[in-house]
Formats: structure tokens, C-alpha cells, sequence
């Protein structure tokens, strides 16, 4: 199950990812859509997996 930490990190994940497809435009590439549904699909079942060791670089890489 996933815990609430993930559920919140998954759900900003996907807010950003969706933010950053809204900027670029429409998506044209059937692969594209593909990703975004199969993504959304896994965040609603709890199944989406945060990759901890990433977020964590990513967020010491932005504070310095």
C-alpha cells in the first residue's frame, strides 16, 4: 500500500508532469498520451512508485 508520503509525492509528480504537458501544447504522439494515462492509472491504484534516491538529488541538486 502506498504510504501518504508517497500518495503526496506521486500526486505533486503528476501535477508537474501535467502542468508541464499543458505548456508544451497539445500531446501528438500516441505514445506521449499513452505514458500520461498509464502514469494516472497507477497513482489512482496506488501502485506508483517514487524513486526516493532520485527525489532526493533532484531536491539537493535545487537547494544548492
Amino acid at each position: 500500500m502506498i504510504s501518504q508520503v508517497n500518495a503526496s509525492v506521486a500526486n505533486a509528480s503528476y501535477q508537474e508532469a501535467t502542468k508541464k504537458t499543458q505548456k508544451a501544447g497539445s500531446v501528438t504522439k500516441q505514445g506521449d498520451t499513452s505514458k500520461v494515462e498509464q502514469l494516472k492509472a497507477e497513482i489512482q491504484k496506488g501502485e506508483y512508485r517514487v524513486d526516493l534516491q532520485a527525489l532526493a538529488e533532484k531536491i539537493a541538486d535545487e537547494i544548492l
